[in-house]
């Protein structure tokens, strides 16, 4: 049966009344905590700016931080400071409320080095309180205007179908037009050409010859580039005869620092191989992650390849207990989806060795030792906390030493002198091999980093004193040949060799480098400024093989420019398209033409002094590699675009190790800037496209 309803008035003033409890409700409901952060101008005097970081509707009282990280800089707060900014390590640092806190707006101005670039401000602010999760805070930042820098206007070329980068060798036209797409029948392997060498005859067939399988692998390259710039599907007849000029044509990728899901790196393989790049050099373990499953160490990624918001104790130290603290970004536990947390399972990291391997991709495998190592260090504590087994400690309780490490960590240095640390390096080689066997592909080398120790480390370690004494030594830099001694062992009785950065070759004894060479694949020469350009060469002298992968022109984490709107360190200096094109293996000294500003370089007096550092031993100079640190990088848009096309001049003279302007000592010769405009209009018309076609971020000049 209907039912007459309440009369309407009723309902009208039932419904006043709700409304009015709704809004009394709003008005009690704390609105939501965010960050508004303003750049401050440089004052000149001091060199400093004046930062400002409001906090609005900041909870009252002291039981509550918020998180945040930023590159390190001293900060100065100013006199009527509603609360402090203290640093706690790594980038982690945190805002304390002062006593008497009511809440509200909190506005805390403070001095600190001016931003190098805006990607240099703070982030990351999360609102923890007693008890509590922490939760992410919205953060609005305001800049000083800046506006987009280019340090340089290339001229535009013309471009054909057999323009591509790495270019090709040599392209004798023949009569007619051929279809790159029609099938090539099987490759035709020749004996007595150098590895990576192809020819590929198109004359209305396809027909490709080659040395070996890379070069088989290259000559598909070529006629995928030729498919992709055909018109109606016809390119000119051609003969293609091509090679590399070394055999080492590498990418660095951190993902350590801030981790590269599988998915984007198998992506990022793809592009490589596109480019003809032989060798991914994965920079898997330092202080931030560690991002390789170790079946006999599963607290290397159980724990390492996590990290959390740590816990503060009532003495001022923080505790680890679930994962690394946060640095370069803030991964507030170990399930956000955070650069900062990940790493790849056993069956990934074989996945992604056949799929490079597939493309005539080699891996190598770094984990940074015995410094840049906490990610190993905490991790192997926590083992022996968690389990009662020591075997694999990297650390020892009773040792005292002090030091900052690069990055501004006090614990991030493996002890030498335990029998545990070696144990780990057992283990992980051993592991390491079986993925590689497991795989089907070859182990090349594992590198092992040995770059940038602290001053400090070992000095007051009872380990480290007792082998001291018991060697007769006391020099605490000994301890470095006892290191490397034994991973020389462990290297020798399985049969692999060893790579590192430049450090690992230096201040050594004698006898200590005569092995270490017989077991060394290559040596990342990085550090070429400040007079130590001639490193690569002494090197290369001496009988250490280098791979050239100095800072100037290959640090590709190094903004593009000046601008401040450019993501990138400037440490080194800033990296372009222009600088990257520039470098010349054999000719180092002349290999940055432009400064940082844009200015030209004499490059007529760049070797002076240096003759007896000239390269004597050009064989020794194995090849070229991009590094790209993670530090910057918060996403895979963030890795493309740093890599394209800044990379490009590198694996351009990986390839051809000798451009046609070499000798030139004026920066803007005419030689150097034809072929540096015919290269950039390869860029433009055909990798552009490319990148598009591909989705992915870049650098678009």
């Amino acid at each position: 049966m209907y039912r007459k309803s309440t009369p309407l008035t009723v309902n009208i003033k039932h419904f006043s009344s709700l409304i009015l409890a709704f809004a009394i409700c709003a008005a009690c409901t704390p609105k939501p905590c965010t960050i508004i952060w303003t750049e401050g101008e440089t004052d000149p005097a001091t060199g400093e700016a004046l930062h400002t970081m409001e906090i609005l509707n900041a909870p009252a009282g002291t039981d509550w931080t918020v998180w945040f990280s930023q590159f390190r800089t001293p900060v100065t707060m100013e006199a009527d400071a509603p609360g402090a900014i203290e640093y706690i390590s790594g980038t982690l640092y945190r805002v304390v409320p002062a006593m008497g806190n009511l809440g509200g707006t909190m506005t805390l101005r403070y001095r600190a080095r001016p931003l190098a670039n805006q990607c240099r401000a703070p982030e990351g602010f999360h609102l923890q309180r007693r008890g509590k999760k922490p939760v992410p805070l919205e953060t609005s930042y305001i800049f000083l205007p800046a506006e987009p820098v280019r340090t340089f206007d290339p001229a535009p070329a013309e471009t054909g179908p057999y323009d591509m980068i790495p270019r090709v060798k040599n392209v004798e036209v023949l009569p007619g037009e051929s279809d790159p797409a029609a099938p090539a029948g099987e490759v035709q392997f020749v004996d007595g050409q150098i590895p990576g060498w192809y020819r590929i005859t198109l004359d209305g067939n396809v027909r490709i010859e080659a040395a070996d399988q890379d070069g088989a692998r290259y000559a598909a390259v070529t006629l995928e580039n030729l498919r992709r710039a055909a018109k109606d599907g016809k390119v000119p007849s051609a003969v293609v005869t091509d090679w590399p000029d070394l055999p080492y044509r590498g990418l660095m990728l951190d993902v350590s620092r801030n981790f590269t899901k599988k998915d984007d790196l198998l992506r990022l393989i793809d592009i490589a191989a596109h480019y003809k790049v032989n060798y991914l050099h994965l920079h898997f373990g330092d202080d931030e992650g560690w991002r390789i499953e170790i079946d006999a160490l599963p607290e290397l990624t159980s724990y390492g390849a996590f990290r959390c918001l740590p816990v503060l104790q009532d003495d001022g130290t923080i505790a680890e207990p679930d994962g690394l603290q946060p640095t370069y970004c803030v991964a507030p536990d170990r399930g956000a989806d955070s650069p900062g947390n990940g790493f790849y399972s056993h069956r990934d990291f074989v996945e992604i060795l056949r799929y490079a391997w597939e493309r005539r991709i080699r891996v190598v495998p770094e984990f940074d030792t015995p410094g840049h190592s906490r990610s190993a260090v905490k991790s192997m504590e926590v083992r022996a906390q968690r389990t009662g087994d020591g075997s694999c400690l990297l650390s020892e309780a009773d040792d005292a030493s002090e030091y900052v490490s690069v990055q501004d960590y006090t614990d991030n240095v493996m002890n030498v002198a335990l029998p545990s640390t070696y144990t780990f390096f057992e283990k992980v080689f051993d592991g390491l091999i079986a993925l590689y066997a497991e795989a089907g592909v070859p182990l090349d080398a594992i590198h092992i980093g040995g770059d940038e120790v602290p001053e400090g480390a070992w000095t007051r370690s009872p380990a480290c004193r007792a082998l001291l004494e018991a060697n007769g030594k006391t020099d605490v830099a000994w301890l470095k040949d006892y290191f490397l001694g034994r991973i020389l062992n462990i290297a020798e009785a399985r049969g692999v060799r060893l790579a590192g950065w430049q450090d690992i070759c230096q201040h050594l004894e004698p006898a200590t480098l005569e092995r270490l060479k017989t077991r060394l694949a290559f040596t990342n020469l990085w550090t070429v400024s400040n007079g130590q350009d001639i490193l690569p060469y002494r090197f290369a002298n001496e009988g250490i093989p280098v791979v050239i992968s100095s800072a100037p022109n290959c640090y590709l984490d190094f903004a593009y420019n000046y601008g401040k709107t450019e993501r990138g360190h400037n440490w080194g200096g800033y990296v372009d398209e222009r600088r990257t094109f520039s470098l010349q293996p054999y000719d180092m000294y002349r290999s940055v033409r432009w400064d940082d500003r844009g200015r030209p370089v004499d490059l007529s007096r760049s070797g002076e002094g240096k003759v007896p550092l000239q390269l004597s031993a050009r064989g020794q100079i194995l090849g070229v590699q991009g590094q790209l640190w993670a530090e910057t990088l918060r996403s895979f848009d963030h890795v493309t675009y740093y890599l394209f096309p800044k990379a490009l001049g590198l694996f351009e003279r990986g390839w051809n190790a000798t451009p046609v302007w070499a000798g030139t000592t004026v920066a803007d010769d005419p030689l150097f800037t034809e072929d540096f405009n015919r290269f950039f209009s390869i860029v433009t018309d055909h990798e552009y496209p490319y990148y598009d076609a591909l989705g992915i971020a870049y650098h678009k000049h």
